[in-house]
Order: structure tokens, then sequence, then C-alpha cells
């Protein structure tokens, strides 16, 4: 049975949900193509980051330097050395009877150190002797008659010969008597003596080790650089480790580099009367010219990009230079370099912070670190 008063109720439920989906779909989409407000219509000022800093100025502290005269120095570390020790040796064989130079003695050039028993030494002279005097007159005779016609050349010759052969064997009788006594060659202390009485010496065997201690050197290793500036003649002051001082003079300067340590070896002869032992640890101070620098602690050193040594200081425009600087010589209390104007401000904290050309702020280190 069908119904006169108007839509049906179903298709009215449709009718309604169709329009709330609808009015849902036009409110969402609404928000998608809303404009969002500008940032030109705001009140709030606008901030240029390009004209805020960088960033802030680096604080250091320095201190002023100014150049005082040094002498460059080049030290040394070394160890005295005789310049002769000699093995006086047997010349000839024979039994030791005689021993006047004891251990440690001081003796003169010319003195007796071991003698040898002469064992027939002296009839074998006196035989070449006499054989010489045979064949001078054997040679006189052979002479006349050669002149006569009654000899031949050749048979002179041979007199000659003779002759000859006699005074080698005196002369050898003679070295053998003089070598039974072994005497020093020069003037020095006995700092050994092997042979004793009655001991047998064979030709080359030790009678006494001779130290001559009027000349002393003392002897060094220097480097390429400091090798450079050294020559032969220059004064070379020396301390042990027992405090005595002695001057001497560069007598030799090595050519050849030690292929260990690439360093040259140098000889100083001490002056004649020092009482110094030979191996003593010694230091060997050379002076060189005098110069200008500053003294500063090692702690304010810096290296550049290429790995050179130098400092950081302050120019007149409170900005940061870095200098190259040579040490010219070290104390207890610092070092002293060169390759600065006279005057400076040396930043003593913070130099690690700063670069060549940073403009900085400063203020005055009043510790002693650098001073």
């Amino acid at each position: 049975m069908g119904r006169t008063d108007g839509v049906h109720p179903l298709k009215k439920t449709y009718l309604i949900a169709s329009l709330i989906i609808v009015s849902v779909s036009l409110w969402m989409f609404s928000g998608v193509f809303k404009k969002e407000p500008s940032h030109e219509t705001s009140d709030e000022p606008i901030t240029n980051t390009a004209d805020k800093p960088a960033h802030d100025v680096a604080r250091v502290r320095t201190t002023h330097l100014t150049a005082q005269k040094q002498r460059v120095e080049i030290v040394l570390r070394g160890h005295t050395e005789a310049k002769r020790i000699v093995d006086v040796k047997a010349e000839t064989g024979g039994r030791v009877i005689s021993v006047p130079a004891e251990k440690g003695q001081r003796v003169q050039k010319g003195d007796v150190l071991c003698e040898l028993a002469n064992e027939g030494r002296n009839e074998r002279l006196a035989q070449a002797q006499a054989a010489l005097a045979k064949a001078n007159i054997d040679y006189d005779g052979a002479q006349r008659l050669q002149k006569d016609g009654l000899l031949s050349a050749t048979s002179l010759a041979a007199s000659k010969s003779a002759l000859e052969s006699a005074r080698a064997a005196l002369r050898t009788a003679e070295l053998e008597l003089e070598h039974v006594q072994m005497r020093a060659p020069f003037s020095g202390v006995i700092e050994d003596r092997p042979a004793e009485i009655g001991a047998l010496l064979e030709r080359g065997s030790i009678c006494a080790r001779l130290f001559d201690e009027s000349s002393l050197l003392v002897t060094g290793q220097a480097s390429e650089r400091e090798v450079a500036t050294l020559a032969l003649g220059q004064l070379a002051l020396v301390q042990t480790t027992s405090g005595e001082n002695v001057n001497g003079k560069i007598s030799f300067i090595g050519r050849t580099a030690d292929p260990q340590t690439r360093t040259y070896r140098i000889e100083a002869t001490l002056d004649a009367g020092t009482q110094l032992r030979d191996g003593i640890t010694a230091q060997i101070t050379i002076p060189l010219q005098e110069v200008m620098a500053h003294r500063i602690t090692p702690a304010v050193l810096a290296l550049d990009d290429a790995g050179k040594v130098g400092v950081r200081i302050i120019n007149a425009n409170q900005h940061v230079e870095f200098h190259h600087v040579t040490v010219v010589r070290e104390t207890k209390d610092g070092i002293w370099i060169t390759g600065l104007p006279d005057t400076i401000d040396l930043i003593t904290v913070g130099q690690e912070m700063v670069a060549d050309g940073d403009k900085v702020e400063t203020s005055p280190d009043n510790s002693t670190k650098a001073k």
C-alpha cells in the first residue's frame, strides 16, 4: 500500500547523510587554501645576522722585553784525552836485568825504562869492528893492484862489496847493543810497566806505557750547524766535572761525520802545565761573536705551518705577528733568542689561541715566567 504524504522515509535518510558529508568536506578544504600570515606584516623588527660579530676578540697577556747584548757560545760535551800514549817496545830479544822506572813515575826524555842482558853483544860488536878493519885493508890493496893493472875490475868490485857488508854488520852490532836499553822517547809518566826483572822479552814485547801529560786534548762532537762556525785556533774554555777550568785552542776539526750521530769530532789542545787526567768528563765552551738577544722561557715557543720555531708578539696595531727565532744560548734561567726587534711585547699567555694577523686585547703579565 503506498504513501500519499511526500518523500519516502529511506530516501530522506540518504539525503541528510549526503548533506553532512558535503559540509565536512568543504570545512576541511577551506584550511588547505588558507594563506599564512606574511612576516613582512609583523610588527617585530628584523635582525640582520650579518651585523653580528663573527667571534669575540681574543684576550692575551704580554710581557714587554728589551734586547740585551749576549755572547754567542757553542757548548759541547766531551772528555779529556791524551795526545800521546806510547807503548815502548823491545827492538831486540833478551832477558830483563833492570827496570829503573816504576809505574806512576815521571821520567825525562832519554831515561832508561828497561835494560836487557848483554848476552855476547859486546863480543859481536868487537868482531864486526875487526871485520870492517880487514875489509878496509883489502879494498885499499885491491885499488892499488887495479891501478897497476894486476887486478880485474870484477875483483875490485867484489872487494868493495865485502867492505860495505862489513860496515852493515858493524852497524847491526851497534844497534843490538843500543837496543838492550829501552829509553823514553819523550818526557812523561809511566802509566804501565809490564816488564819485570828476569822476564824474557821478545822483539815487539812491551817494556812500559808512557803517557805524555804535557800535551792533553779535550774532544767533543759538534753538529752540522755548530761545526760551520768553528775555525782552527779558536779559544776553547774547558770546565771539568770537578770544577777545574783550563784554557785551550781548537787544533782539529773533523771533515767526516760520525755515521751514527752525524756529528763531527772537535779537538782542543789544552795549555801546558795542566794536571788533568785522561778520560775526565768536560764541558767545552767556544765563545763566538756578540749579538742582541731576548731571554724567554721555552714555554712561549711555537711552530708555524712549516714547522719552524718562533714566537708571537703584538705590534702597535694590537695585531698578532709570528716571528721566526734562533736559539743562541741556553741557561738555567731561560733561553736567549735572536730574530726579533729590539723591543717587543711578547705573548706569554694565550698564544696558542691566536694566529698571525689576529686582533687581540692585551693585559700585562705580571708573572716572571718570561723575564
